[in-house]
């Protein structure tokens, strides 16, 4: 085991060969900086209040509003911010009751919204994905079928979503080892998904998925980015059965804290310039994987578990707004971080 793990680390380093090394964030195309100490903008501790969460997880900013999202876990219900500081509940109740019925959630894990305050959301719990209108009483199943499986029509255990500009939505099948593509217009008991990256059981090799988590699309280049939280890699997937199918960042199988490795990673984000943002969840820290390198470059948190305001505790999410300010659920600190862009 000792001499394959050196083995594995040869191989980065060897791949360096030719390939660009970033030192600091800066360095890389878009001359990017950002404070080492984050603010507070959610999260008043452990609670059921307005302002409190148990276990806050997805993240959304929505890029015309900018009110931003987030999934509270273990309170079943999703919150939202304006930019006045008010919150409100979008989706799930507001006492945090949590259920399988239409007007209920349970554990949800992700939200994309749009502009008019309609939110979709993993209802992982629930095993479906639910869509809430602004002020709705209630959500409506727009993928899965509510029951746990392996069919196209089910899920099991999903986890992160992603929607195109046709509001197809792709969704993280978790245990199912894949993921799946549900059309826009959902008809009950008819409407099934398709496999656009895995479904060929969990695995190291590029084409295999290995519980696969966050998501990010790249619609014009029909490449998913998958964050694989079992092999604690990135995986760069065509959906084109001939596509290439590429390990961006991390080492399959190979969890640690070096620049070059991810622990447990979750969320994914990337910006216009091709820099890879990552929640290095078990490693306490968000990395920035620039165009073309193997080592990462943290941005935020320190390594270690903490609570300070420049620590975090196992972050799970990680989003922009418009001025590329960098906003973080700090999961098991109860808050959400926004670390200001200073250059």
């Amino acid at each position: 085991m000792l001499f394959q793990y050196f083995l594995c680390l040869f191989i980065v380093f060897a791949s360096t060969n030719g390939q660009p090394i970033y030192k600091q964030s800066s360095d890389c195309p878009g001359n990017f900086k950002w404070t080492t100490d984050g603010i507070t903008i959610m999260g008043s501790g452990y609670g059921t209040g307005p302002d409190q969460f148990q276990f806050p997880e997805g993240l959304f900013l929505e890029p015309k509003t900018q009110i931003l999202y987030v999934t509270d876990v273990s309170n079943n219900r999703v919150q939202k911010r304006y930019l006045n500081g008010e919150i409100k509940t979008a989706a799930g109740q507001a006492n945090c009751a949590g259920g399988s019925t239409p007007d209920k959630l349970s554990g949800p894990r992700d939200v994309v919204a749009d502009e008019n305050e309609n939110v979709y959301v993993v209802d992982e719990g629930n095993q479906r994905v639910q869509f809430w209108e602004k002020d709705a009483k209630s959500g409506k199943i727009v993928a899965g079928d509510g029951t746990r499986g392996s069919s196209l029509s089910e899920f099991s255990y999903p986890f992160r979503l992603t929607l195109d500009s046709k509001k197809n939505i792709f969704v993280s099948d978790t245990q199912n080892e894949r993921v799946l593509n549900w059309s826009s217009v959902y008809i009950p008991k008819t409407s099934a998904g398709k496999i656009v990256a895995g479904g060929h059981g969990a695995g190291l090799n590029p084409y295999q998925l290995n519980g696969p988590v966050g998501l990010y699309l790249d619609e014009p280049n029909d490449d998913l980015y998958i964050a694989n939280g079992n092999s604690h890699s990135v995986t760069q997937y065509n959906m084109d059965s001939y596509g290439d199918k590429i390990i961006v960042a991390g080492i399959p199988g190979r969890p640690g804290n070096s620049a070059a490795q991810l622990c447990s990673p979750e969320g994914l984000t990337r910006d216009k310039y091709g820099n890879l943002y990552i929640t290095d969840s078990g490693n306490h820290r968000i990395q920035m994987f620039c165009p073309g390198a193997v080592f990462g470059i943290t941005i935020a948190g320190t390594g270690k578990m903490g609570n300070a305001s420049n620590e975090l505790n196992l972050p799970r999410a990680v989003a922009f707004d418009f001025d590329m300010n960098l906003y973080i659920t700090d999961t098991y600190n109860y808050r959400v971080q926004k670390f200001n862009r200073i250059q």
